[in-house]
C-alpha cells in the first residue's frame, strides 16, 4: 500500500477516534442541580448596537430572579449610533443597570476584550455573566446558571443557538444553525471529555474569583483580537477551579445567523484566527482533524489524474459525514433542536472548503468585524 493511502488512513482513524473521545464527553455531561442562590453581573460589550440592544435589554430584564439578584453592565465601545442613547433610556428605567463608555481601546488590547474587561472590573456580584447585544436570553436564563454553579466551579459554558430571521430562507438559516450548533456541540463534548476547546461568550458565565487568580486574560491573550471566550475558558480550566457546561435548554441564548456568504465567511475566519493561541493540547487536537480535512481534499486532488484515489476521497467524506452525525444527533436533542438534523448532511459536505480556506485566511490574513479590519492579533 502507498505511504499517501497509509497516511490518509491513519488520518481517518485519527479522526474517528476523535469523535468517539468527544461523544464520550458529551454521554457526561451532568443537568444542573439545586440552586446556589448566587448574585450576578452581565457584562455587554456593545458597538454599534443600537438595532440589537433593547431587545436584548428587555429579554435580560424578565429574568425570573428579582432585580436584586443580578445588575447589567453595558460597555458602550466606541458607538457611533444610537447604542448610548438607548442604554441610557433603560438606565433611567432599570436601576440595577449601568452604562460605561469605551472612547478609545489603548494599544496592545483587543476591542473586545477591553471592552469586557472594563465592565468585569466593575462588576459588584460574585458571578460575571457574559452575553452579546445581538442576543435574547429566556426568562429563566440566570435561574439556570445558578444551578450549574457549585463550590468549585469557576465557569460555566451555557447553550446559544441561531433563531430564524424575518426574510432569511430555510436553506441559508439552516446551513448555518447547523454550523454554529456544530461548534457548540464540540464545546460541551470537550467539556465533558475534561479538555475545554472552545467556547461561546453569548452565553458564558464565571466567578470573578477565578477571573481574577487566572491574571485575567493575560498579557499575550489580550492582543488576540478574537477568543474572549475560549482563552478564558482554557486559562480557567487549567486552573484549580472546575469548567461545566449547561445542560439545560431552558438556559439557552439565542441570537441571529448572517445574511450574507461574504459575512459568514468572514465571521468564520474570525473564530479560526484564534485557535493559534490555543494551548499546546488543544492545538495538537484539532491539527490531527485539520490534517485530515486537509487528507480529504488532497485525495480527490489526487483522484483527478489517479481514479483509483476517488475511492479514497468517497470513503473519507463517509467517515467525517459519519462521525458528525454520531456527535450531532445527541447533541441536537441536548439543545433541543432536533429540527435542524435534515441540514447535517449538506452542512458537512460544504463545511469541508469553508474551514480549510477560513483556517489559513484567518491565521495568516485578515478579517472584518464590526466595521474595523484585523489581523488575528492587534500591534
Amino acid at each position: 500500500m502507498p505511504l499517501f493511502t497509509l497516511l490518509l488512513c491513519a488520518l481517518t482513524a485519527y479522526y474517528l477516534a476523535a469523535v468517539l473521545f468527544l461523544l464520550r464527553g458529551l454521554t457526561r455531561l451532568a443537568p444542573p442541580g439545586e440552586p446556589a442562590n448566587l448574585s450576578f453581573s452581565i457584562v455587554i460589550a456593545a458597538r454599534n448596537e443600537a438595532e440589537n440592544i433593547g431587545p436584548c435589554l428587555e429579554s435580560i430584564f424578565r429574568q425570573s430572579l428579582p432585580a436584586s439578584r443580578y445588575e447589567v453592565i453595558v460597555v458602550n465601545d466606541r458607538s457611533t449610533d444610537a447604542t448610548a442613547a438607548i442604554c441610557d433610556r433603560f438606565a433611567a428605567r432599570y436601576p440595577n443597570l449601568r452604562v460605561l463608555s469605551v472612547a478609545e481601546t489603548p494599544a496592545g488590547f483587543s476591542p473586545k476584550k477591553y471592552a469586557v474587561s472594563k465592565g468585569v472590573a466593575a462588576a459588584s456580584c460574585e458571578i460575571i455573566v457574559f452575553t452579546d447585544a445581538d442576543c435574547l436570553v429566556t426568562d429563566t436564563w440566570l435561574a439556570t446558571i445558578d444551578r450549574c454553579f457549585t463550590k468549585t466551579t469557576g465557569l460555566v459554558q451555557g447553550i446559544s443557538c441561531y433563531f430564524r430571521p424575518e426574510g432569511m430562507g430555510s436553506l441559508l438559516y439552516g446551513l448555518q444553525a447547523v454550523d454554529f450548533l456544530s461548534h457548540g456541540i464540540v464545546a460541551a463534548s470537550a467539556i465533558g471529555a475534561g479538555m475545554p476547546i472552545n467556547s461561546s461568550a453569548a452565553n458564558f458565565a464565571f466567578r470573578k474569583k477565578a477571573f481574577e487568580e487566572v491574571g485575567g486574560y493575560g498579557s499575550a491573550a489580550q492582543k488576540v483580537v478574537s477568543g474572549d471566550d475560549d482563552l478564558l475558558l482554557q486559562r480557567i480550566a487549567g486552573s484549580s477551579w472546575k469548567v461545566r457546561f449547561m445542560k439545560a435548554a431552558e438556559g439557552a441564548v439565542t441570537t441571529a445567523p448572517t445574511f450574507s456568504v461574504s459575512g459568514i465567511f468572514e465571521q468564520r475566519k474570525r473564530w479560526s484566527s484564534k485557535t493559534v493561541n490555543y494551548s499546546p493540547r488543544q492545538i495538537a487536537f484539532l491539527s490531527g482533524i485539520f490534517l485530515y480535512y486537509c487528507g480529504i481534499a488532497a485525495s480527490l486532488a489526487v483522484g483527478i489524474f489517479r481514479p483509483g484515489y476517488l475511492a479514497v476521497f468517497f470513503g473519507m467524506l463517509l467517515a467525517k459525514i459519519t462521525g458528525e452525525y454520531l456527535l450531532m444527533l445527541p447533541g441536537t436533542a441536548i439543545y433541543n433542536q432536533k429540527g435542524l438534523r435534515k441540514y447535517i448532511l449538506p452542512a458537512s459536505i460544504l463545511q469541508l472548503p469553508v474551514v480549510l480556506a477560513a483556517v489559513v485566511l484567518g491565521v495568516f490574513g485578515k478579517f472584518s468585524w464590526k466595521g474595523e479590519r484585523f489581523r488575528r492579533k492587534v500591534s
